[in-house]
């Protein structure tokens, strides 16, 4: 007898009461049409759109294997189904060699029974091979963008650990949504204060007017935390605050997608 334990389950195991509003961060990092003196910020763009473009390349690669997988099984499904209605064909054929009425009888209903059993057992197995399919695509499109995150976070750190300068391109990027303010204070971590403020000067001329720019380290945030008062609002630009919000805003279009 042809058991459906025959059915090859294929391994596809492989394979985040003060009147002032926050103000919502635009950017991970500059634009890429930036100053031509700031080719260590485009480059860092580059490097984590590369990331995510691997990321994205990857998630198309498992669709195309869970789909083969599929097609896999309900191919033996149906092989295992023509394999029954052989099985049941040799059943009636022998009781009728023997000349028991009975026994053909019984020998039909019993094959047809075991049939009808094979049968619901198999779309019992192509149900789970299809919810199968969609948890493993969810799971590892959704683990691919976590590692994005993890490798971009950690390109960013290298970079700023290489050169410290790096770090005001952040800087400016920020000081580009609250250009029209007249005073702006600006808290960053001991680690960077140095450098942002020998380019006082420079910073204040991205500025559309004569303003007053303030500049203070806070050791209470974290190294690559840029934090931005106007007396309109706050604006939170550390780096581990856009990538988070670059994670949530991949995790929803990842959502929208398997909805």
């Amino acid at each position: 007898m042809i058991l459906l334990s025959k059915i090859i389950k294929a391994p596809f195991a492989r394979t985040c009461t003060e009147q002032r509003a926050v103000i919502e961060v635009k950017k991970l990092m500059p634009d890429m049409q930036q100053e031509e003196h700031e080719p260590h910020d485009e480059t860092t763009i580059q490097h984590v759109q590369m990331i995510i473009e691997q990321a994205e390349q990857q998630a198309a690669h498992i669709r195309q294997e869970a789909d083969m997988y599929y097609a896999s099984v309900q191919q033996q499904i149906a092989e295992e189904q023509r394999q029954w209605e052989e099985q049941r064909s040799e059943w009636i054929n022998e009781a009728r060699q023997e000349g028991y009425e009975i026994g053909l009888e019984q020998g039909r209903q019993e094959g047809f029974q075991q049939y009808m059993e094979a049968i619901r057992e198999a779309k019992k197995i192509v149900q789970s091979a299809n919810e199968q399919f969609y948890h493993i695509l969810e799971s590892a499109d959704e683990t691919i963008l976590l590692v994005a995150c993890k490798v971009a976070e950690r390109i960013i750190g290298e970079r700023l650990d290489e050169n410290k300068e790096h770090f005001l391109g952040l800087v400016k990027q920020v000081i580009k949504e609250v250009r029209e303010h007249e005073e702006v204070k600006m808290y960053v971590h001991p680690t960077y204060y140095d450098v942002v403020v020998r380019q006082k000067d420079e910073l204040k001329a991205l500025f559309s007017q004569d303003i007053h720019l303030f500049i203070y380290p806070d050791e209470t945030l974290a190294e690559t935390s840029c934090i931005v008062e106007t007396p309109f609002g706050r604006i939170d630009a550390s780096v581990d605050t856009q990538l988070e919000q670059l994670k949530l805003q991949l995790l929803e279009r990842i959502e929208g997608a398997s909805g």
